[in-house]
């Protein structure tokens, strides 16, 4: 099993050397809370970043969904790069119609990068839009703000379409609040009206095994499911040192299998 390149390496990496620190020296002197996307946005390294990493003639949702990027992969620098490659067969588990998920207790590092099998999963921007291969997605998870008690705050981007011939990506942002305790609810059977979940909707994507996320209940059930699977199942979590290998990440990761 091979980890590809990731988003961050080909898009942020270069941040980590001056600017992500610059960010977090600066929050430290006002006293910004970074966990607080609005807050996170208004620091002043964070918007000059946002204007290198973002064409001028940009629309308004591709800036939307940089800077929810760019806060992501703050998050993911600060809490260490934490970089989780599916294998086939729990992607498998965690996109059939239906789960039981028990009575588990929403859990989930504060962040980390969940890769996919390679063109296994599809998705896109828009009903207007064509069908992408999903690569992975990032995944922020805190406590519900401003009010500690009140639940868990999920925040959820995912990147579509990365290619090593096509500069940019795709990109598909989401975010709730939820009662912890409620969590097995929102991945049990996730709504979709032309079929059950996950069922592959691209012409002749049945031969090829492709499943599709086609609403926003799919994609936090999914994102559920692969938290309580790590939760759940530590033994199937296997540590690698980053690859040499061309096309394959430069980070350290674990390797979640079934």
């Amino acid at each position: 099993m091979i980890a590809r390149l990731t988003p961050y390496e080909s898009i942020l990496e270069p941040l980590e050397r001056s600017v992500f620190p610059a960010i977090r020296d600066e929050a430290e002197q006002r006293g910004t809370n970074t966990r607080r996307r609005d807050q996170f946005l208004l620091l002043g390294h964070a918007g000059a970043a946002l204007k290198e990493i973002v064409a001028d003639e940009a629309p308004a949702d591709a800036i939307d969904e940089y800077s929810e990027l760019l806060y992501q992969g703050y998050q993911f620098w600060s809490f260490g790069r934490r970089l989780y490659v599916l294998d086939e067969r729990v992607t498998q588990t965690v996109t059939q119609p239906a789960a039981d998920l028990g009575t588990w207790v929403f859990a989930g590092p504060p962040s980390c990068y969940l890769q996919l099998p390679p063109q296994r999963l599809w998705s896109r921007v828009g009903v207007e839009s064509p069908y992408e291969p999903v690569d992975g997605c990032f995944v922020v998870s805190d406590e519900t703000l401003p009010a500690e008690d009140a639940g868990a705050h999920l925040r959820v981007q995912l990147v579509l379409g990365m290619r090593s011939e096509r500069p940019g990506v795709s990109l598909v942002s989401y975010r709730t609040d939820l009662d912890p305790r409620t969590a097995p609810e929102h991945a049990g059977i996730p709504w979709r009206e032309d079929g059950p979940a996950f069922s592959n909707a691209i012409p002749g994507g049945e031969r090829k095994g492709y499943r599709t996320v086609a609403t926003t209940s799919e994609l936090e059930a999914l994102v559920i499911r692969i938290l309580w699977y790590l939760d759940q199942h530590s033994r199937a979590l296997v540590s690698h040192d980053a690859s040499v290998e061309p096309g394959s990440t430069r980070l350290k990761w674990v390797e979640v299998t079934g």
